[in-house]
C-alpha cells in the first residue's frame, strides 16, 4: 500500500514510455520460464489479463511456439478485482492455491505475484505457510520491477532461496544461466546444442529445462553463465552459499567463439578439449565452404547492423565480422541492460582495422530506428518491428530477436557449431529471396 500512496503523491518514479519495446515484464519472464520448465505449474496473483495477455505476447511474438504443458489460457490466475484491492487478496490467493493443487498434478507450485498484489501489500507469505506439505514457492515478480530478463534473475533467486540445499557436489555437473525461454527465439535450439557440445566434452548437463531438478544446482561443479549480465546474480549467490566457481561467457557463435567457450569450461574443469574442437571446427569449415563460391560471386561482404539484445549482439558481431568478414555499422543493446555491466559489454565490440561498431544502448523503437537511418546498412539483424524500416532503407533484414512474428520456430538456434550453419542459411536465404 505504501508503493502505491507514492506513486499517487508523485514521490516514486514511474519509468518513461517506451515506443514498441523488445521485451516483457518481470511477470512475464518469470512466466515464460516458468512454463519451460515440466512439472512446475504457475499461478499468477495479479488483476484479469495478465495471464492471458502475457501468453500472446511472449509466445506468439517468440516464434508461435504456443502454450506448453501448462501454459497459454489455462494458467491459474487469482484474477483480483476491485474487491481485493480494497479488502487484500489474501483470502482469493489461498482459495486460488487450493483449487489448483486440486485439479492440476504437478511436482511444485509456484505462485508469481503480479502489480497489483504487490501495490496493495498482500502478505504472500503468510498465505504459504498454510502449504508448505504441498510444495509451494512464491516469486515477487510484479511487472513494473523491470523487463522480462529481471523476471528470469527473480525467480532464479526464488529457486535458490527456496529450494536448494546443499549436496554432494558432482564434478561432472555443470549448470547453465541467462538464456531466458520465449524472450530467447531460439532459446531451446541454442540450450540443445551447448548441451550437446558439453556432453561431448564428458560433462551432464543442467539447464533448468532438460528434466533436471532445480534442487541439484547446488551440486555443480561449475555454473555457466551465457550472458554477459543476465544469470550473473545467481552464479554469485551459489558461490556465496555453496563455493560453486562460475564463468562468464555470452552465447557463443562459430568456431571461434564456441572454441574458445569450451576451452574456458575446459580450463575451469581441468578437462582437454582440443579432440573434440578439432573434429567440430573441420566439420563446420567444411559445411562453410559450400557457400563460399556463393559469397565471392555476389560479393557479399555487407555493412550490417543488429538491433537485439546484448547477447545477440555480441554473438552476431563476433561471428559475423571475424568468421564471415562482414564490416560492422552499428551495433543497438535492448535489453535495458544495468550501468553497472555497460562498459564490460562495449570492450566486447573491440574488432581489428577499426572495424568496431558504434554501440548503443537503447530499448525505444522510435529512437532506434532514427539512429539505424542515419547509418543506412546493407542488412539488419533484427526484430519483426525493423521490417518497415528494412524496406525504407532497401535493406535485406533477418528477424533473430523478441518481437519475433514473421516465421514459426520450433527447434532451431544459432548457438555452437551447429547453429552458426544455420544463422548462415538464414541470412543468404534473405539476401537471395528477391533475386
Amino acid at each position: 500500500m505504501k508503493i502505491l500512496l507514492n506513486i499517487i503523491k508523485g514521490r516514486t518514479k514511474m519509468s518513461n514510455i517506451i515506443e514498441a519495446p523488445r521485451f516483457s515484464c518481470a511477470l512475464g519472464g518469470a512466466l515464460s520460464t516458468i512454463t519451460a520448465i515440466e512439472g512446475l505449474v504457475p499461478i499468477i496473483h495479479a488483476g484479469p489479463g495478465c495471464g492471458v495477455q502475457l501468453f500472446y505476447g511472449q509466445s506468439f511474438a517468440g516464434g508461435f511456439r504456443g502454450s506448453g504443458w501448462i501454459g497459454g489460457v489455462g494458467v491459474p490466475s487469482t484474477n483480483t478485482y476491485e474487491k481485493e484491492v480494497v479488502f487484500g487478496g489474501e483470502k482469493r490467493l489461498k482459495e486460488q492455491i487450493e483449487k489448483t493443487i486440486e485439479l492440476i498434478e504437478g511436482n511444485r507450485y509456484v505462485v508469481l505475484t503480479g502489480c497489483t498484489s504487490e501495490l496493495i501489500g498482500d502478505d504472500v507469505n503468510s498465505v504459504l505457510r498454510e502449504f508448505k506439505d504441498k510444495s509451494v514457492i512464491y516469486a515477487q515478480t510484479a511487472g513494473f520491477k523491470g523487463s522480462s530478463y529481471v523476471g528470469y534473475e527473480i525467480l532464479l533467486d526464488a529457486f535458490i532461496d527456496q529450494l536448494v540445499e546443499e549436496k554432494p557436489r558432482k564434478e561432472r555437473l555443470v549448470n547453465i544461466f541467462g538464456i531466458v525461454p520465449s524472450q530467447d527465439v531460439f532459446w531451446e535450439g541454442n540450450l540443445v546444442e551447448i548441451e550437446r557440445i558439453l556432453n561431448s566434452i564428458g560433462l551432464e548437463v543442467n539447464t533448468l529445462f532438460n528434466g533436471k531438478k532445480i534442487e541439484d544446482l547446488s551440486s555443480a561443479a561449475l555454473n555457466i553463465v551465457l550472458s554477459p549480465w543476465v544469470g550473473i546474480k545467481a552464479a554469485e549467490k551459489l558461490k556465496d552459499r555453496f563455493g560453486t566457481p562460475y564463468i562468464i561467457n555470452p552465447l557463443p557463435i562459430g568456431v571461434i567463439e564456441t572454441n574458445s567457450f569450451l576451452k574456458n569450461v575446459g580450463a575451469a574443469l581441468k578437462i582437454d578439449v582440443s579432440d573434440f574442437t578439432a573434429k567440430e571446427e573441420e566439420k563446420t569449415y567444411k559445411s562453410i565452404d559450400k557457400v563460399a563460391d556463393f559469397i565471392v560471386d555476389f560479393d557479399v561482404q555487407l555493412r550490417f547492423a543488429t538491433i537485439t539484445d546484448s547477447n545477440y549482439a555480441i554473438a552476431l558481431n563476433k561471428f559475423l565480422v571475424n568468421e564471415l568478414g562482414w564490416i560492422p555499422s552499428l551495433a543497438i543493446i535492448t535489453d535495458d541492460v544495468p550501468e553497472d555491466y555497460k562498459d564490460s559489454i562495449k570492450k566486447e565490440f573491440s574488432f581489428k582495422n577499426n572495424l568496431s561498431p558504434e554501440v548503443i544502448f537503447e530499448s525505444d523503437s522510435g529512437k532506434i530506428w532514427d539512429a539505424v537511418e542515419k547509418e543506412a546498412p546493407n542488412f539488419i539483424f533484427g526484430s519483426s518491428l525493423d521490417k518497415d524500416l528494412a524496406t525504407k532503407l532497401g535493406a535485406t533484414k533477418l528477424s533473430v530477436s523478441f518481437p519475433f512474428t514473421d516465421k514459426v520456430v520450433i527447434d532451431r538456434g544459432y548457438a555452437g557449431y551447429r547453429g552458426a550453419i544455420s544463422l548462415i542459411e538464414d541470412a543468404l536465404s534473405e539476401f537471395v529471396a528477391p533475386l
